[in-house]
């Protein structure tokens, strides 16, 4: 996961006085990146389930809603939705409702389990299954492919970009061995467990006069 973190900070392209928004926050780890590294000027999560650490809730405004249920939460510079869409029941809402709470000029970031990974695609030609969402694997239930996910961002006036990828996932057939880092450069589609959808708002553009 600290890959995947580490990528998901890199595509927001952090910078000082900044608002962040973490949708589906947990415990707040993402939010404790942020805090320590980024002198945010706000800090917003979002969670249906209340599991924020102690520590974060002086500097956190937390609320008890999922992201669909997000009317009322202020726009944000950056909005990250981190390993979450996958749980949810209707990841496009709730993807539509956290698009709308990016400011002008904001980015956000969406990551989700890699469908596209060799691993994957084997298990999908033998078992007729994606690897992240197994039978056993209850709290996956919805697959987003980044293209709908692209799709779905531009539809609310953001300008996606090409996917990005983190994680080494576990070589097929070895026991569980990952790929290495130089093999994930050269193939980061195929090697990796997540992947990275960006997308930013542009600012309007004033009239002239």
């Amino acid at each position: 996961m600290d890959a995947i973190l580490e990528a998901a900070m890199d595509a927001a392209e952090p910078a000082p006085g900044l608002r962040w928004l973490d949708v589906g926050c947990g415990t707040g780890n993402l939010l404790r990146v942020i805090k320590a590294g980024w002198q945010p000027a706000a800090l917003w999560g979002l969670d249906p389930i209340d599991w924020l650490a102690d520590d974060l809730r002086e500097e956190v405004e937390f609320r008890r809603l999922g992201a669909e249920q997000a009317l009322d939460v202020p726009v944000a510079d950056r909005v990250m939705m981190i390993e979450v869409i996958e749980h949810l029941e209707a990841p496009w809402t709730a993807l539509r409702a956290a698009a709308r709470l990016v400011a002008p000029g904001g980015r956000i970031v969406v990551s989700t389990p890699n469908l596209a990974s060799l691993r994957t695609r084997l298990e999908l030609g033998v078992r007729g299954r994606f690897t992240a969402f197994r039978p056993e694997n209850d709290v996956h239930v919805s697959p987003a492919p980044p293209h709908v996910t692209a799709r779905i961002l531009r539809e609310e006036g953001l300008l996606p970009e090409p996917p990005r990828y983190a994680g080494s996932d576990v070589i097929p057939l070895t026991g569980g061995r990952v790929w290495p880092a130089p093999l994930m450069r050269r193939s980061p589609v195929l090697t990796s467990v997540s992947v990275i959808v960006a997308a930013g708002r542009p600012r309007p553009v004033l009239a002239a006069g």
